[in-house]
């Protein structure tokens, strides 16, 4: 059975201004960043779920006393025994991405109260709801232990990456430097095919976007797609094996990972820098690394700060002539070859 949302609950949203935080405040305070914020004081005690209604929307559980934003909506159960509080927010998790598709605005997208309380959710009987949300608790502990092997496995190719090449913006181990452009064969961007996000496929060229990039890995999640006759007129930014991706606007700038073979034939939109290196001279794994080094990605950061009046922003030519350290190309291959092996462990 499928029943309105607003049939089964209490929407309201917060009062307060985003800057009512107090960082030693007693009580959490929920905005429409991911971060949960502190306060001093609190409005509502309650079991609830609590949905971002601007920016990149998000979706938390909470019991207890706290206080909120005023475009942070507040859902309580108002069933009369009929909904299982934690099942909403599952279910919340899964359809915040239909309440993305669903947001309007300009710069900053935003949902209205009707986005909610007309979102159809599935209700089996309570006791149904509460074996689900068991299961789904036991998947979800599973997925955070892997977040966090994945996080540590991570953390030991940054630690092994300074061990052999020290830090890449001192180039504290004397390597020889280079300007980009010297060691890669292509630095470009590409654009939106005409008719934007409307013209999208569901199959065809893969078109990487920023949203794609994220630092070594690749996000499928909204992979977009185009035409053949779309594609040719981005022939000139068509994407390569083992080309690497650094985001060169807004608020994802600098994130960096290599292309995976799977999406290949692709293209990349003007928010996505393709880095393809000379691989007798730089190592593909060995810049994406780099790159993504704490001490290089500050100097991209400020980088794209210094340009972006409203936006951040890295230019071709801040690209090409950023220095890079060129440690021998045997010393960048054994380091490519340790990431392989811990990339097998993550498969595995």
């Amino acid at each position: 059975m499928r029943v309105k949302l607003g049939e089964l609950t209490k929407i309201q949203t917060g009062k307060l201004d985003a800057n009512a935080s107090s960082p030693d405040g007693e009580y959490p305070f929920f905005t429409c960043s991911k971060e949960t914020s502190r306060i001093a004081t609190y409005s509502y005690d309650c079991e609830c779920v609590l949905v971002a209604g601007n920016g990149d929307l998000n979706v938390k559980y909470y019991s207890g006393k706290f206080d909120a934003y005023q475009r942070t909506y507040i859902i309580e159960n108002n069933s009369d025994g009929k909904l299982f509080i934690p099942y909403l927010y599952y279910f919340m998790c899964r359809y915040v991405e239909e309440l993305r598709r669903q947001a309007v605005g300009g710069v900053i997208k935003y949902i209205k109260l009707g986005n909610l309380t007309e979102a159809l959710i599935e209700l089996p009987d309570i006791e149904m709801q509460k074996q689900i949300v068991t299961i789904l608790e036991r998947v979800e502990k599973v997925i955070n232990e892997f977040k966090e092997l994945k996080n540590r496995l991570d953390d030991l190719v940054q630690y092994r990456f300074v061990e052999m090449f020290g830090d890449p913006v001192a180039n504290s181990k004397g390597w020889e430097q280079f300007p980009l452009y010297e060691v890669t064969e292509k630095i470009g961007s590409g654009a939106t095919p005409r008719g934007g996000k409307e013209s999208y496929q569901s199959e065809g060229i893969t078109l990487i976007r920023s949203m794609n990039v994220y630092d070594r890995y690749f996000e499928y999640k909204e992979l977009a797609h185009i035409t053949d006759q779309q594609a040719k007129q981005l022939d000139n930014v068509a994407v390569k094996e083992n080309d690497v991706f650094i985001n060169i606007t807004g608020a994802s700038i600098a994130r960096s990972c290599i292309v995976p073979k799977g999406i290949l034939p692709a293209r990349v939109n003007q928010h996505v820098s393709i880095i393809r290196c000379i691989t007798r001279r730089l190592n593909p794994v060995f810049a994406n690394n780099m790159f993504v080094n704490n001490s290089f990605k500050r100097k991209l950061l400020a980088i794209g700060e210094a340009n972006g009046a409203t936006r951040q922003a890295i230019t071709k030519q801040q690209l090409e002539t950023i220095l890079v350290i060129m440690p021998p190309l045997k010393l960048q291959n054994q380091f490519a070859t340790f990431v392989h092996q811990i990339d097998k462990s993550k498969v595995a």
